[in-house]
């Protein structure tokens, strides 16, 4: 009876091993020494399905649900674009996936970030913990297995401290230098044997499996989450009878402090915009002699350090009991008028770019611009809130978390190297293009450049002509070469490809070189 009475337990206990095993086999299949591709779209797939499958659909919370859709947009992305924006979407878009399954009382992404990656953490000593519960409640093998946990840690500790009195006395290192050297050698026999390269990766995506799909961490980060809330609650903390009332001195000049300050600053941004306005809103022409580069990257990023030190300032001014602070209403006008002249500000910095590109042309850094700006005129919006309706900090990072992830998955899924290269081939001005970077573009491009080439030579012809050359390809015959160079590789990538590897993509750039006649040798 004992006997019969152990197998659900032991079944249970199967149950989860049996899903990592799964799980493990076929990331190795889709991922040891293979590029990304079609295996990232399958193995977001495959995690979505087990979690499915485990919770049900309903089981979900709204959090789980759309990041489940948005891993397999982004997986799926993967493989339709062969971007390393998607990638890094994907990864992150099925993260953000299982920690929001494993647990629905989960709001913010920075929380589930923390929840996943304790998660990942855990699942080996997890696993190395429950080990005996595989074996009958009682026989040789629960038996040994408690056994050999047992005296993996004294035997640790006991090589350890082997070693330490090795260095610290030569005489014992000299008695026990024939059996440590012995020792070593076995073990470095049997890891050379033992765990090769494949065996360590088939450990990684064993612990990956088991984080993904198995919830292992304590409840104790959303235990913290819970009590975060999005609106602020004053709480008061009351004196015993007969202490006197709490002075209102610190909160008194905490504001006045404040109130001159944002009248200064905002002053300061007044003048600023001012001449923003009339300089680069309307009718901005680019000056001779006139550093466009400076005025952009690094008159860009400064006004942006410096609304990001607008917004941490206004996040402190308004902690606690500021904002309950009867006499803050001034101080809470001013702090709304600041928001909207970084606002104001942000739209500047746009066309500051804006004027930028128009002239030089697009590129990847100057498309991060643009996001990041829009992040960050999200979080003066957001902020703005937080200051008229007593918000929390934990409001701020919840809602510009979901911003950010947002982003990220639209990101995915646009072919930004086939747009950038494009809206730079059709550019006006031909001679301030960087036709080296061209080159350095993914080959989903080639295409594009062997039917556009003239195009490139006459942005060489131009940039010659020009008083500063900052390129390295002017002749059109070195820049052939250097593009057919690159088809080579593509060819031998594409035609030696696995299947885990495979991606639309790549099909569409090698149809289009074949019908360009650029193709690869059948």
């Amino acid at each position: 009876m004992s006997a019969i009475a152990t197998i659900p337990t032991t079944r249970k206990a199967l149950l989860p091993l049996i899903r990592v095993a799964v799980c493990t086999v076929l990331f190795d299949l889709l991922f040891w020494e293979r590029l990304p591709g079609l295996n990232f779209a399958l193995f977001n797939l495959l995690i979505s399905g087990f979690l499915v499958q485990r919770y049900t659909w309903r089981g979900l919370s709204n959090a789980a649900r759309w990041s489940l859709l948005a891993s397999v947009v982004a997986g799926t992305m993967v493989y339709i674009h062969d971007s390393l924006i998607a990638i890094f979407a994907s990864i992150v878009t099925l993260g953000a996936a299982t920690a929001f399954a494993h647990e629905p009382r989960l709001r913010s992404l920075f929380v589930a970030g923390l929840q996943g990656a304790a998660n990942f953490l855990l699942t080996p000593v997890k696993a190395v913990s429950r080990l005996d519960r595989l074996a009958p409640a009682k026989g040789a093998p629960r038996s040994g297995l408690r056994w050999m946990k047992l005296g993996v840690l004294p035997a640790a500790l006991l090589l350890l401290f082997t070693q330490l009195y090795r260095a610290g006395n030569p005489k014992f290192d000299a008695l026990t230098a024939g059996f440590m050297n012995g020792l070593f050698e076995f073990f470095e026999d049997f890891f050379a044997e033992v765990l090769t390269e494949h065996m360590l990766f088939m450990v990684f995506g064993a612990v990956l499996c088991g984080a993904l799909v198995l919830h292992v961490v304590p409840d104790a980060v959303v235990r913290m989450e819970q009590g975060w809330k999005d609106a602020l609650v004053r709480t008061r903390i009351r004196s015993p009878h007969w202490m006197a009332p709490r002075s209102m001195d610190p909160l008194e000049r905490e504001r006045r402090m404040g109130m001159i300050l944002l009248v200064a600053v905002n002053l300061l941004l007044a003048v600023v915009n001012a001449i923003d306005i009339d300089w680069v809103w309307f009718g901005f022409e680019v000056p001779l002699d006139f550093s466009l580069k400076q005025f952009v990257h690094e008159g860009t990023w400064m006004l942006i350090i410096s609304m990001l030190l607008s917004m941490f300032l206004l996040m402190y001014l308004f902690r606690r009991n500021q904002n309950f602070y009867l006499r803050s209403k001034g101080l809470k006008m001013l702090a709304i008028a600041w928001v909207m002249q970084n606002f104001i500000l942000g739209i500047s910095v746009f066309l500051r770019n804006y004027h930028y590109i128009s002239f030089h042309g697009l590129a990847y850094k100057r498309v991060g611009v643009i996001v990041f700006l829009v992040l960050v005129l999200v979080g003066l919006i957001t902020l703005y809130i937080k200051i008229r309706d007593r918000k929390s900090l934990f409001y701020l990072a919840r809602v510009n978390g979901w911003a950010a992830f947002i982003m990220l998955v639209g990101l995915s899924t646009v072919d930004w190297d086939s747009a950038i290269v494009r809206f730079n081939l059709a550019h006006w001005n031909q001679g301030e293009i960087d036709v080296d970077n061209y080159l350095a573009m993914s080959d989903k491009v080639l295409p594009l450049l062997y039917a556009n080439i003239d195009k490139v030579e006459a942005q060489m012809a131009k940039h010659s002509q020009n008083a500063v050359r900052w390129v390295d390809h002017l002749d059109i015959q070195d820049f052939r070469r250097a593009l057919d160079a690159k088809r080579g590789s593509f060819d031998a990538r594409y035609v030696n490809a696995h299947w885990q590897e495979s991606s639309l993509a790549d099909r569409r750039t090698a149809r289009a070189l074949s019908a360009l006649g650029e193709g690869p040798s059948q």
